[in-house]
């Protein structure tokens, strides 16, 4: 769907338990309210996903069905057509960098095995902007995309090679610089690094309110308009 079927995409993600995510957010909605809204979060991410990549992998933390009072049934339905793989143990970087390398083992099977890599703070990412990304990523020149997120650190990363991703096990995560940082580590392994547009991560009520207010139509919207946000 994507003009460049090599490409997979790869979502690494938790399963929207309370007190597991959106742990900022949480201040200000309770653990209750923010795991509902990583729940509507991670919906709209697959969802946009299924409209362009034919190749999709789920890395996930945690069970779809053992999220306490969350309801997931939309979520499960969804990912029944994705290809759903666990998380490895370690920190983020770690996690990353393990959740590319088993894509890659998963997508060895003679197509070339491109990589792009997101997570569950952008799902009001858009077709056209994944589309962008992939070919991008397809281009003869480039080794690896990455697009940079408004507070510093990026919301998708891409590549053909997993030794490149190999380097965000070391890159420090969730700090102003950790974009700086992770197209410094992807240069210095050796890739040639597309980058793509920016986008803003859903981590704050601050982000919420733009988010909800910017794209109304979403699964995350909605549950923010009935959380009062937005």
């Amino acid at each position: 769907m994507n003009g460049c079927p090599d490409v997979t995409v790869l979502v690494v993600a938790k399963a929207p338990r309370p007190g597991a995510v959106k742990t900022r957010l949480a201040a200000d909605l309770g653990a209750v309210g923010a795991a509902r809204v990583a729940a509507a979060a991670l919906l709209d991410t697959l969802l946009v996903c299924g409209t362009v990549f034919d190749h999709r992998i789920l890395a996930l933390a945690g069970d779809l069905s053992d999220t306490g009072v969350v309801d997931t049934a939309d979520l499960r339905h969804e990912v029944a057509h994705w290809t759903v793989i666990g998380q490895s143990s370690g920190d983020l970087g770690h996690r990353l960098a393990q959740a590319h390398a088993d894509a890659h083992t998963r997508t060895a099977n003679g197509r070339a095995g491109h990589i792009l890599q997101i997570g569950m703070d952008t799902p009001h990412v858009t077709a056209a902007l994944l589309q962008d990304s992939a070919r991008l990523l397809c281009q003869p020149d480039v080794d690896a995309v990455l697009g940079p997120a408004e507070d510093g650190g990026w919301w998708v990363c891409g590549g053909s090679d997993p030794a490149h991703a190999a380097v965000l096990a070391d890159v420090p995560m969730s700090r102003s610089d950790t974009g700086e940082l992770t197209l410094t580590a992807l240069r210095g392994a050796g890739a040639r690094v597309g980058l793509v547009g920016a986008l803003r991560d859903l981590d704050t009520l601050d982000d919420a309110k733009v988010i909800a207010a910017e794209h109304v139509g979403l699964h995350v919207s909605a549950e923010l308009r009935c959380q009062g946000v937005g």
